[in-house]
């Protein structure tokens, strides 16, 4: 039976360094810029892929949606 606690891989909301998480989501954005604008759009396409599946981007979504966008139409 596989061990079933999840708290081994689990990181905690207040430990994540947002700062690096945001400057790793920026570099990254910005390769795709870069990549587009150069016109190769295999690069491109590879980038927007590494950026959909990034647990960065995925924890600095979440954290927009429930702490910095807090405005009456969301």
């Amino acid at each position: 039976m596989p061990n079933t606690d999840l708290t081994t891989n689990t990181v905690g909301w207040r430990d994540i360094n947002w700062r690096k998480v945001e400057r790793y989501i920026f570099k990254l954005q910005k390769r795709i810029y870069v990549a587009s604008r150069r016109g190769d759009v295999k690069q491109v396409r590879k980038l927007q892929k590494t950026l959909m599946r990034s647990w960065s981007n995925k924890v600095l979504a979440v954290r927009r949606v429930t702490q910095d966008n807090r405005g009456s139409a969301t």
